[in-house]
């Protein structure tokens, strides 16, 4: 088993890899994950944020991120603990070429699920831990003879499991009115594309819908946040992750997020952290 403690969680991978922790190293600046990532709290609880979303990460709860992203802790318990499963994009991508593209959107959509009382529920947390228990016995330890064979088989069966257990969530849950799904739709967009695409007008073109009927969406059912408060916190989450590397100019973060130049990224920066970019490097907040 890899417990990891104090350490830097790392941000990719090229094989499957199981790990048990409690995500310290999260705590002091996010982290953009290239991989995969499938969480498991099963003690304590922690406020998970992703940019411009935060969760609730306490006993019983999953989050899946299926192709990666932002992560950043930004409180937990003293006893909070998690189960991890990283996992490579090519991996994913051939696991996933059987399944039906409306599975992989849910998930997508909903990357966040806490498991309810009842007993169809608990069976699926007991299942998934599990399948947490298989990836350990094949994953955490020294390379198996049949590593690539084991992972492909590994992991389509998971993502088959589950989006079986879909009907059961969606089914536990409450239905969505157009609006709610707008929403979804729009912070799935977000993370996928927030780190190039900074207009709201980007994201209504590719929901087909208005502006202005994005901006009453997500007002009315995002806790008062308009798309583009949204879209600038994830960008601010991202401009963190990239200061985490001492090697970036501020002029090479402007480049790979899409700003004008670095003084617009500065001015950015300053507006949402009362910092500029060299200020909140200089206070040792991305460094681990």
């Amino acid at each position: 088993m890899e417990t990891i403690q104090n350490k830097t969680l790392p941000s990719d991978t090229d094989v499957i890899r199981y790990l048990e922790t409690d995500l310290s190293p999260l705590r002091q600046s996010p982290c953009h994950f290239e991989c995969g990532i499938y969480l498991v709290c099963v003690r304590g609880t922690a406020l998970v944020s992703t940019g411009a979303e935060q969760y609730t990460f306490d006993e019983q709860t999953e989050l899946i991120f299926l192709t990666g992203s932002l992560i950043h802790v930004l409180n937990a318990s003293d006893d909070f603990r998690a189960r991890v499963l990283l996992f490579p994009k090519a991996v994913f991508l051939t696991a996933m070429l059987p399944i039906d593209t409306p599975y992989f959107n849910y998930t997508h959509e909903h990357p966040c699920y806490r498991h309810t009382p009842d007993d169809r529920s608990q069976k699926t947390w007991r299942e998934i831990n599990l399948w947490m228990d298989v990836a350990q016995m094949l994953f955490a330890g020294t390379k198996p003879q049949f590593r690539q064979l084991q992972e492909a088989n590994f992991m389509q069966s998971l993502l088959l499991w589950l989006f079986g257990t879909i009907p059961e969530k969606v089914s536990a849950g409450k239905s969505y009115s157009r609006k709610q799904m707008v929403c979804y739709r729009f912070m799935q967009l977000v993370r996928e594309y927030g780190t190039r695409e900074h207009r709201v007008e980007f994201y209504a073109d590719r929901l087909c819908i208005t502006p202005r009927y994005l901006h009453r969406a997500m007002v009315e059912h995002w806790g008062g946040k308009s798309p583009k408060l949204l879209i600038d916190e994830q960008l601010v989450a991202e401009v963190k992750v990239l200061l985490a590397d001492p090697a970036l100019s501020v002029t090479e973060i402007a480049q790979r997020l899409n700003f004008v130049d670095q003084s617009y990224l500065s001015r950015f920066f300053k507006k949402y952290t009362g910092l500029s970019p060299k200020e909140y490097r200089a206070q040792g907040f991305v460094f681990f």
